[in-house]
């Protein structure tokens, strides 16, 4: 038999074994399509939501008129879901994290006689929030100082509404390469979530090949004076197809069930599936190669499947990552390939945007396969030798 024949007939092999438990099959495609969709409805937000308010909770301690007025703006505010209780009500609902509270404390009337330029002491204004919240507890200082603004200058000045209004007007526009810049999370969550499964479905591969490396399957591969090239490319053969199958079958029930497209180059998402399946096979082989024992090779391989999932954006978006986070990602080919799948579906990209992404992707696979194929070839010269 060839090259080619042998490889085929391992690959075969191998796919029939993974198909041999149907149960355990199905859950290679079941898993990714609920994480992916339990991730999505987490941080999904409708275009519509232009309007979302914060939880407040205003506490007003000063009996003043001024003061009075400040806090019933707070409570008609229409960025603010803000409701009045006392300063036990506020702490209680601040510490469960269910609201950030404005404290009018007693004293704050006397902002009612501020002037430009005064040196008298200002009053203070008390927010409470949860240690988690301080972008509500920035959000909440931004309604609040408008508002406190607003009744000051009627106050100092006379002022009406429109004559109090900032002298500009803000209009927000998106900057970007691509058509489409709408973020989309069910897009984003099926991008992250597929990856992360292929890496992990390139682990179980591995540590199947591990097992056969410690049982009678690899003693009769081998006596059948069959190449290791050929039962290595066979294996990450049968592990690409594989992976490519659990693409298709996780973006299909994304497109059907929550509208997830590839609204870029069709050419590079299938460019980059192909990369990424590579890699999910190259991975495999490596934790083969060196992992040794196979409960050291999988807690290992869990870890770090974890590791570059997170820092590589699949999770949650790479831009609510810390810098240092963002930084160091570059380094993983989990980063690369979430850019890649992401320009290709909401963001409208063409091929040229993803190739880099691709490439990428490819280089990190064929490196990851050439340290795999090093180490096999290394420990089965040493078996042949009697040293393994």
């Amino acid at each position: 038999m060839s090259n080619l024949s042998l490889t085929l007939a391992l690959a075969r092999k191998d796919w029939r074994l993974f198909w041999a438990d149907r149960r355990a099959a199905l859950m290679g495609f079941v898993v990714p399509v609920v994480l992916a969709s339990a991730f999505g409805t987490i941080f999904h937000r409708p275009r519509t939501d232009a309007t979302a308010t914060l939880p407040v909770v205003v506490v007003i301690e000063d009996a003043g008129p001024f003061t009075r007025q400040v806090g019933d703006e707070l409570l008609n505010s229409p960025r603010l879901e803000a409701k009045e209780a006392s300063r036990a009500e506020a702490e209680a609902a601040v510490a469960e994290r269910k609201a950030v509270a404005v404290v009018l404390p007693i004293g704050f009337e006397r902002l009612k006689a501020w002037q430009p330029g005064s040196t008298d002491p200002r009053p203070e204004l008390l927010l409470l929030h949860h240690p988690n919240a301080g972008a509500e507890r920035q959000w909440a200082e931004g309604v609040v100082s408008e508002v406190v603004m607003k009744r000051v200058a009627r106050e100092a000045f006379g002022a009406t509404d429109g004559e109090s209004a900032p002298p500009f007007k803000v209009e927000a526009a998106t900057v970007s390469p691509h058509p489409r810049t709408q973020f989309n999370s069910y897009s984003h969550s099926f991008c992250g979530m597929t990856l992360q499964y292929l890496l992990f479905w390139g682990m179980e591969s591995g540590l199947l090949l591990l097992r056969e490396r410690r049982r009678g399957v690899w003693i009769r591969v081998r006596a059948a004076a069959v190449p290791l090239s050929c039962v290595i490319a066979g294996k990450a053969l049968a592990t690409a197809f594989v992976a490519l199958l659990q693409v298709l079958v996780t973006f299909g029930v994304g497109y059907a069930a929550f509208g997830v497209t590839v609204d870029g180059s069709v050419v590079g998402f299938v460019l980059l599936a192909i990369a990424a399946c590579g890699l999910a096979a190259a991975t495999g082989l490596l934790v083969a190669a060196v992992g040794g024992t196979e409960a050291r090779a999988r807690s290992a391989s869990i870890l770090l499947i974890l590791a570059v999932s997170m820092l590589g954006g699949l999770w949650v978006p790479a831009f609510l990552l810390p810098s240092w986070a963002r930084d160091v990602s570059l380094a993983l080919p989990t980063t690369w390939a979430m850019r890649g799948l992401e320009a290709v579906t909401w963001q409208s990209g063409g091929l040229t945007a993803t190739l880099p992404s691709i490439a990428a992707v490819a280089g990190f696979a064929l490196a990851l396969l050439a340290v795999a194929a090093l180490r096999l070839k290394l420990a089965e010269r040493a078996v042949r030798a009697g040293k393994g």
